[in-house]
């Protein structure tokens, strides 16, 4: 019988680690990589069994690899604690790592803002590559927006997982600023990129990908996202 690793990294996810480890108990271990959490994630990790471990912040894609390297079992499944595992999809996850087809599967999300399910915008055609066979794939080292490649043909699994994204409008800003600060980094900017491309993002997603539908929480994603990319532009100009 093929087992499962389910892989996490965590700092301070105490109100969104219960839920998410609930929905993966179905797993064979759990494994956390944790930077320095100073709040429960610890004691609730313990709770739940996880195989827990502290390791000083190397940047997502980094910190994955941490964590993939000492999952031991047949399959992976890389979560984040602000997701969860529907029934479902847990039902057919363990169905495909019995008769798997492809080497990485593909998991389609539904994303809630401020806990209102996201339909349409930068936010509503979402899927990740989550489901890979260990030995098969591994994460990018970007220091944010870290993706699994895999080698070998990828699939796509019918059911949806649940990204809790956004709890609030002030958990919004602090990560906007939070990944912009990061982000910057990579980038050359200028007062003329950060301008452009600021209205470029609020206009794709709110005009473009029909983020309007989705009414007030629609446009408060556009326009976070728009202060984002302004924002990350900003912060490369001053390097």
């Amino acid at each position: 019988m093929p087992t499962l690793s389910v892989i996490l990294i965590t700092k301070n996810e105490e109100v969104d680690l219960p839920a998410c480890l609930k929905s993966v108990a179905f797993a064979d271990e759990i494994i956390i990589v944790d930077n320095g959490s100073t709040d429960r994630t610890p004691e609730i990790a313990q709770e739940f069994g996880a195989k827990f471990f502290t390791e000083k912040w190397h940047g997502f894609g980094p910190q994955k690899n941490l964590s993939l390297s000492k999952a031991t079992c047949d399959w992976v499944f890389s979560i984040d604690a602000d997701e969860v595992v529907p029934e479902k999809l847990a039902n057919e996850i363990k169905k495909t790592i019995e008769n798997p087809v492809y080497c990485g599967y593909d998991i389609s999300r539904t994303t809630t803002f401020c806990g209102k399910k996201v339909r349409f915008g930068d936010w509503g055609r979402d899927k990740v590559l989550r489901l890979f066979r260990r030995g098969s794939g591994s994460f990018t080292n970007d220091q944010l927006h870290e993706r699994v490649v895999v080698t070998g043909v990828v699939g796509k699994l019918n059911c949806s997982m649940i990204h809790n994204s956004i709890s609030s409008i002030e958990d919004a800003k602090e990560k906007m600023v939070s990944y912009a600060t990061i982000s910057a980094k990579e980038r050359k900017g200028s007062m003329l990129k950060a301008i452009t491309r600021g209205f470029w993002t609020f206009y794709r997603s709110y005009i473009l990908r029909f983020g309007w539908l989705d009414g007030w929480t629609g446009y408060q994603i556009a326009r976070l996202s728009a202060k984002g990319t302004y924002l990350r532009y900003t912060l490369a100009k001053k390097k």
